[in-house]
């Protein structure tokens, strides 16, 4: 959230759990479904299902 001359504004981040790490993680706004991440030093896949981005590992 940031406020600006008494305007108030909240943006939406897309967020995952880190499977290696068990932390999350924040995702780039463009990030797509099959995507490839990494973190922890593992190679992660972003999946999308009953509204909710995850995590799995390859």
């Amino acid at each position: 959230m940031s406020e600006y001359d008494g305007n108030w504004s909240a943006v939406v981040l897309k967020t995952a759990s880190c499977v290696v790490g068990d932390e999350g993680v924040i995702l780039s706004d463009d990030v797509q479904p099959g995507d490839i991440i990494e973190c922890h030093g593992a190679k992660q896949r972003v999946t999308y299902e009953f509204g909710a981005y995850a995590l799995e590992r390859m």
